[in-house]
């Protein structure tokens, strides 16, 4: 996913010269054409995230369109206050690149899981949250981005996510159904779409329909669509890798509580408690020590939705 955000800024950096890459010292590959072909277009910051913020907002005020790239947690959490004062305050278009979301950097301790870093970007008046399923969706997204002027968090997976097994567009601010149902419906966000995916498949296999919808677009959400399942659907799941406090699932409960329908669904996120994780393991372990692999959300939706 990573690759092909860098691929699709590098490609626009050739055509437009205001296009500016920031990276906080982390290199490999896929940044070589970028330092070696567009030496003046490419900075390295180094490990310094508050003052490569600083950079990209004095870039954008000059006329520039600027990513500012590194892992999840440090270029949020770390540089929070630049953030705010410098790009959103301001209102300038900078793209902050969050890589490796959620646990993707399972093996590495707290300091670089990224499990609050929606509920601190969606907090910000004027900051825009994109999080892509797979890299087909990063692609479209960034260069969507590459376009619009306005502060955004773009949360991606580390790398090796499932690939999309086809071509296919998607709307900025709209929900993206993957899979019908008639029954009940997950809402997922990021490279955890997969397991609402295997999800649905095993509760089909117990009578449950399960209709999946990616949602791509953080900030704004699809406040027409998520009322419509409210109204429609008898239970509400939200699956994301993320703390349960601040993320994508208390914004759709918000907008499901203050709805004008009389109907209220089962409503239930599932995520991350609110606890630091003091294991280390594979990705999939990690998702496993919270119950949000396939198997386990299957299992604790089946557990819900059969006691109604």
């Amino acid at each position: 996913m990573r690759f092909e955000v860098i691929k699709t800024i590098y490609k626009a950096a050739l055509a437009d010269p205001k296009v500016v890459f920031l990276t906080g010292d982390l290199g490999h590959a896929h940044l070589d054409d970028f330092r070696k072909n567009l030496p003046d277009q490419y900075y390295n910051v180094g490990i310094a995230e508050q003052n490569m913020i600083g950079i990209a907002a004095g870039l954008a005020l000059s006329g520039h369109r600027v990513f500012a790239y590194s892992i999840a947690p440090f270029v949020t959490l770390r540089c929070l206050e630049q953030i705010k004062v410098d790009v959103c305050y301001q209102n300038v278009g900078v793209v902050i690149i969050g890589v490796a979301a959620g646990y993707a950097y399972s093996t590495c301790g707290c300091t670089h899981h990224a499990i609050e870093d929606i509920a601190a970007m969606k907090a910000l008046p004027n900051m825009k949250v994109y999080s892509p399923a797979n890299s087909l969706e990063a692609r479209l997204i960034t260069e969507y981005l590459i376009r619009a002027p306005h502060p955004a968090y773009l949360r991606i997976g580390k790398g090796g996510e499932p690939k999309a097994e086809k071509e296919y567009s998607l709307e900025i601010g709209k929900g993206l159904v993957v899979k019908p149902g008639k029954d009940i419906v997950i809402f997922a966000t990021g490279t955890i779409v997969n397991e609402a995916v295997v999800a649905s498949s095993i509760l089909e296999q117990h009578g449950v329909s399960a209709e999946v919808i990616n949602i791509h677009t953080i900030k704004p959400l699809d406040k027409e669509l998520i009322e419509d399942r409210a109204r429609t659907k008898d239970a509400v799941f939200v699956l994301e890798e993320h703390n349960i406090l601040g993320g994508l699932g208390e914004s759709m409960a918000r907008i499901i509580c203050e709805s004008d329908g009389s109907k209220k669904p089962i409503f239930r996120c599932l995520g991350v408690p609110d606890e630091y994780n003091h294991r280390a393991g594979s990705h999939q372990y990690m998702l496993g020590c919270y119950g949000l692999n396939g198997e386990s959300v299957a299992r604790q939706i089946l557990e819900l939705y059969q006691k109604t």
